[in-house]
C-alpha cells in the first residue's frame, strides 16, 4: 500500500508541476490560460479562505485524475511505458506552445 501512495505521491508531483506550466500558456504562447477560479472552487465552505483539508483534497482529486489520464491500461500501476508516453505527450504540447520564431529573426547577423 505504501508503494502505491508513494507512486501516486510522486506522480502528483510531477504532474501537478507540468499542468501549472501547461494551463499558464494559450496555443499562442501567451500566459494566459490559468485557471482563475481553481482557488475559489478549492475553498469549498466559502470562508474566503483556503484550509488545509480544502487545499488536500483539491490536490488530491487532481491527483486521482492525474493518475487515471496516466494509467493507460488500468492496471492502477503506472509503468514505464505509460510514463514515456505521458513524457512524451508533454514534450510535444510544449513544442506546439512555443512561439513561432521568423527564420530572418533567427539568423546571425
Amino acid at each position: 500500500m505504501k508503494i502505491v501512495q508513494m507512486i501516486m505521491f510522486a506522480g502528483l508531483a510531477l504532474g501537478l508541476s507540468q499542468t501549472v506550466s501547461a494551463d499558464q500558456h494559450s496555443a499562442d504562447g501567451k500566459h494566459c490560460d490559468y485557471k482563475k477560479n481553481s482557488m475559489q472552487e478549492a475553498d469549498t465552505n466559502k470562508d474566503g479562505a483556503i484550509s488545509h483539508d480544502e487545499f488536500t483534497a483539491a490536490h488530491q482529486a487532481r491527483a486521482e485524475k492525474m493518475f487515471a489520464k496516466m494509467d493507460t491500461n488500468g492496471d492502477g500501476k503506472i509503468d514505464a511505458s505509460e510514463r514515456q508516453a505521458m513524457k512524451a505527450k508533454m514534450k510535444d504540447r510544449c513544442k506546439m506552445n512555443r512561439p513561432k520564431i521568423d527564420e530572418k529573426e533567427a539568423a546571425p547577423k
